[in-house]
């Protein structure tokens, strides 16, 4: 009997296979990296966008003193912003009724993209001074 030298029809198809599993997993894994990473640049464009609003005092006092609001973020393409000022409120225990701090407003700074299809606002919220 000779030796053959070679694989088989079986050994090719198996091997076929298993590359072909392999393939698909890195090709999955490729995609979802692409979607993660789309998403991750939108929530860094939507914090660069509150960033600005945030970073600006005169912004912070007049939406404070207006008691919120609501309109397009300048020098931020297609962004909106909307805001909501409420009193601060504060409660020592859970079971006790919450004391409304004189003084304190807490300010609920949203963006979204405005734009069709965009995704849901990004929300924000911090502890800010009451202006008088």
């Amino acid at each position: 009997m000779r030796r053959q030298d070679g694989f088989t029809l079986l050994e090719v198809l198996v091997a076929l296979i298993i590359t072909g599993i392999g393939l698909a997993v890195v090709f999955q894994s490729f995609s979802q990296s692409l979607g993660l990473r789309a998403k991750a640049e939108a929530v860094d464009e939507a914090v660069q966008a509150a960033q600005r609003l945030l970073d600006d005092e005169a912004f912070i006092a007049e939406t404070l003193a207006r008691g919120g609001g609501s309109g397009p973020i300048p020098e931020a393409d297609a962004w909106r912003y909307r805001a909501i000022v409420e009193p601060m409120r504060w409660a020592p225990r859970p079971d006790q009724e919450p004391l409304f701090l004189e003084g304190m407003a807490v300010l609920t700074l949203c963006v979204e993209k405005a734009v069709p299809g965009a995704k849901a606002p990004r929300c924000v919220t911090g502890w800010y001074r009451a202006v008088p």
